[in-house]
């Protein structure tokens, strides 16, 4: 395991597979029928109503291209690094990983929670939710790349 998070090559191989996945599932739920036709929230100035006018509107293909070009910017700058991390940046990698881990873990429960209070407006919250926690891994992997490109 070490010797593949040694690897800066193999983090962009991860990165872009599901940076693509989850653009794909973006694009083609943009403009959809199914997002337009949906029964409005009752609070038109509520959180949740402006969040579903946004996808109702195809607003999506825009979270898909900017997880795209953050994306890109990742694998670019992870492919043009000619060596693999070392011991330091191994471990700070599988922290970060585990911290994600549970956070995303933390997500899921308060995700479905919520669900449970208030079941209303699910392809709404569940969008939101895959989209919080992907542009999260993102730029964590962003980060991360940044401060360790040239240590």
């Amino acid at each position: 395991m070490k010797r593949l998070l040694a690897s800066p090559v193999i983090n962009a191989v991860c990165i872009g597979i599901f940076t693509a996945f989850y653009a794909s599932v973006f694009l083609m739920t943009s403009n959809r029928i199914e997002f337009a036709s949906r029964p409005p929230i009752e609070e038109a100035a509520s959180f949740w109503a402006v969040w579903s006018g946004f996808l109702a509107a195809g607003h999506q293909q825009y979270i898909a291209c900017a997880l795209a070009a953050v994306t890109i910017l990742i694998i670019v700058l992870l492919l043009i690094r000619r060596r693999h991390y070392d011991e330091y940046h191994i471990s700070v990698l599988t922290h970060c990983i585990v911290a994600a881990a549970v956070l995303t873990l933390a997500a899921i429960a308060a995700f479905y929670l919520m669900i449970l209070c208030e079941p209303a407006a699910i392809i709404e919250k569940f969008t939101l939710f895959i989209t919080i926690h992907w542009t999260t891994v993102v730029f964590a992997d962003l980060t991360y790349v940044l401060l360790y490109r040239w240590r």
